[in-house]
């Protein structure tokens, strides 16, 4: 009788560990060409009852990880039905865990990827630079839908989807400037809180200089999202009437906000855009949900749902390459906020 083969002569014939090609058999995790090369060999030394059905049916187990729940429901729900679509129609297992962000400790997330052993990671909503390396450290291959909004080094490589904001903030900001005669711009959100906004907040500043305005922080209503209700009209009507005047625009973070300042402005006696100007971004619900329909940029969510897989998806199958930054234009979309 035929001498069974073992793990080691495996391990051997292709000249890696034990422990590794033992990962690659149980289904741990363990790079995607590592394990492509481990399931042929099994299958070429006919290793125990090894099928090639296996082979063909393997798949790709992702881990959709949230930072917090999606409260701007209008702007994640799309992404997420698009990343769970196509994982559906390219037969890859998706898990979906949202963690408390407020927890300092990443103990428990660490545990809940081992139990669930994905080959990569979608992360959304993950901005706290600690939590980002030590997730970094699992040595799994991730893919960050947007990122803090503010410069540090992750310690190991990963991919990055974000929105390319500056540019059309820019421009934006600059017409209003040139063809509406507007010289007052006030920025309102957590320019810190992400990437996008700060982008957001950047393509404003630099469309305020290039049009020779002078602007200070002191114009802009600026809060750290943890102690600030930004689904308070009042919240914002006091912060409105703090300011030394008003200004000619309001460029805010989201369509969400943007809603409220709107609100909070028409409370208070204020016409829009008669009066005041207001931008919105993202192009969700809010932005028509009731007059003046809001001014904004479009964001291709569905995209961006399609376009993270196939970028996690490529670095789970390419292995360890360098880090990638992904920019995906957005579309303004003018509406009665801006045009008197």
């Amino acid at each position: 009788m035929k001498k069974a083969v073992s793990i080691k002569e495996i391990a051997e014939a292709l000249g890696m560990s034990r422990n590794t090609v033992s990962k690659a058999l149980n289904g741990q995790h363990v790079p995607a060409r590592t394990k492509e090369a481990v399931l042929r060999k099994a299958q070429e030394m006919h290793y125990k009852s090894f099928d090639s059905d296996l082979l063909k049916s393997r798949k790709h187990r992702i881990l959709l990880l949230s930072g917090k729940p999606f409260h701007n429901m209008n702007f994640f729900l799309p992404i997420v039905k698009a990343i769970e679509k196509c994982c559906y129609d390219s037969n890859y297992e998706l898990f979906e865990y949202t963690y408390n962000g407020k927890t300092t400790f990443f103990d428990t997330v660490s545990q809940r990827i081992d139990d669930l052993r994905p080959d990569g990671i979608l992360a959304i909503e993950c901005f706290d630079s600690k939590f980002i390396n030590k997730l970094l450290e699992k040595e799994l291959p991730v893919c960050f839908l947007d990122f803090p909004g503010y410069a540090f080094d992750p310690s190991r490589p990963h991919d990055l989807l974000c929105c390319y904001d500056e540019k059309l903030v820019r421009k934006y900001v600059e017409s209003l400037i040139e063809e509406q005669g507007a010289k007052r711009f006030c920025f309102v959100g957590d320019y810190h809180h992400c990437l996008s906004f700060h982008e957001r907040y950047m393509g404003m500043i630099r469309g305020v200089n290039l049009g020779g305005i002078k602007h200070t922080k002191e114009d802009d209503i600026l809060y750290k999202d943890a102690e600030f209700d930004a689904g308070s009209v009042a919240a914002f009507k006091e912060r409105i009437l703090n300011l030394s005047q008003l200004p000619d625009c309001f460029v805010c973070c989201n369509d969400f906000v943007a809603r409220k300042v709107a609100t909070a402005l028409k409370e208070l006696g204020h016409r829009i855009p008669k009066d005041v100007m207001i931008i919105g971004f993202d192009d969700v619900a809010e932005a028509v949900e009731e007059r003046p329909y809001l001014t904004t940029f479009a964001v291709n969510k569905t995209f961006l749902g399609e376009e993270a897989v196939r970028l996690l998806v490529s670095r789970i199958e390419a292995g360890n390459i360098a880090t990638r930054t992904v920019m995906v234009d957005c579309a303004l979309v003018e509406r009665e906020s801006t045009l008197g």
